[in-house]
This record gives C-alpha cells, structure tokens and sequence, in this order.
C-alpha cells in the first residue's frame, strides 16, 4: 500500500541580516554541507554526516522528506541525540522505533583527508577555517584538535536519550551498492547524484606511516564501530 505523503515547510522566518552575517553564511553554505532530513510519510531519519556524501543523498531523498534542515542554526549537522530531543514531539504521530535511522560513516583517514582537501577551497580563504598553504602536519595537529568537524563520527549515529535507534550505517566504500537497498527499504526510487565533492590534493600515498598510525589510534572507536556498524540488511 502507498504510504500517503505531505508537504510540511521547515524554514523559519529569516532575520535582517547584518554585512558581517552575509559572510558568515557565505563560509556555512560552502563549509558545512551535509543536510539531515524526517520524512513522516515514509518513516525515516537521514543523520548526515560530514564529507561522507551526505549532500548526494540529501539531493536524492530530500522530496521525499517533510523536514529538511538547511542550515547550522535550523540543524543541518544535528546528530541523532540532538534530533531526538528537538523532534520528541514526532512520537505523538510515528513511534521512534518505527522509523528507518540511517546514516554514512567514513574511513577515518580517508574522512581527515577529505576535511583537508576541502577546506583549501578558494571559498575558505580569509577564515580560520582554510586549509589552503597548511601543511598536513599542522592541519592534523592543531586544526583537527579544534574543530568539531573532525570529532569522532560514530557519536553522531548514537541517541542518548534512548528514543531513536540506529537502523542502518552505511561504510562509504559501499554506498553505490547500498544506496538502492536503502531506497527499496523506503519505498522511493531516487538516483544518486555526485556532489560536493572535495579537490584531491593530497592523498594516502602522501601521508607519513607515523600520521595514518595517529589518525587510527585517536579514532579508534570510529574503526571499532565501522567493523560491528549497524546493518539492516
């Protein structure tokens, strides 16, 4: 049977914006792009994740979806713990555990390289945030200790508050298999557009053994997790 469907507008009112916010929202949209996504009608969550092609699949469910965060202060990057508290009110309409949790996890080497790579983008230039010129040690050392965006993934797929639950993490080696599967268990046909995707300026091959032995032992439960990683199929 046809799961009915809805159009619900998730965008609040936008405030006057200042010079200054104009810029700031310039460096949001090109840096943080990964966009979460509540569909009621077809009962699923998308916890998006950061350079884990988290922007092609937004594209792809996004009309499929009552709720689509657009920006950081409305809770495009919310992880599952976030998003339980501020849409506990769902449960009056769909229960939690009926909905279909998912999101994307990457390599964690592959993960900081690909941070790396794309905050060398011209559109960074002048903030703090840019990577363009920084050699990877110092990029690995300082900028990574500071940011949240290089904060360990699998926190993002866990719901402290008990109500969600994790139904199915995605490795990024396998999205191209395992994005039909996902689409077959929603009830939707999507495709997969490629988008956002970082310039490759450095690679594996150009890290030092002693740095991939350091980006493993800090996100060593990320490994841990991407090994047990929840599957629903």
């Amino acid at each position: 049977m046809a799961k009915p469907h809805c159009s619900i507008n998730f965008r609040p009112p936008e405030p006057q914006k200042r010079p200054s916010e104009d810029l700031q929202g310039l460096y949001r949209s090109v840096s943080e792009s990964a966009i979460m996504l509540i569909s009621l009608s077809h009962q699923f969550v998308f916890v998006a994740n950061l350079k884990s092609a988290s922007s092609s699949i937004e594209r792809a469910l996004a009309p499929f979806a009552e709720f689509r965060a657009t920006r950081t202060n409305w809770g495009k990057h919310d992880d599952l713990s976030t998003i339980s508290k501020k849409f506990r009110w769902i449960g009056r309409y769909v229960p939690p555990r009926d909905f279909f949790v998912f999101g994307v996890i990457r390599d964690p080497v592959d993960f900081i390289l690909s941070l790396y790579n794309f905050h060398t983008r011209p559109g960074f230039d002048g903030f703090a945030h840019s990577s363009k010129g920084m050699s990877f040690d110092k990029f690995w050392r300082d900028w990574c200790s500071k940011s949240w965006q290089a904060k360990p993934q699998h926190r993002r797929f866990v719901d402290k508050h008990g109500k969600f639950q994790i139904s199915h993490v995605i490795e990024m080696s396998e999205l191209t298999k395992e994005f039909p599967q996902i689409c077959s268990k929603l009830d939707v046909k999507a495709t997969l557009p490629k988008l956002n995707v970082s310039p490759e300026l450095l690679s594996r091959a150009d890290l030092s053994g002693e740095h991939i032995r350091q980006i493993e032992e800090r996100y060593a439960e990320d490994y841990a997790f991407i090994k047990n990683r929840p599957r629903a199929f």
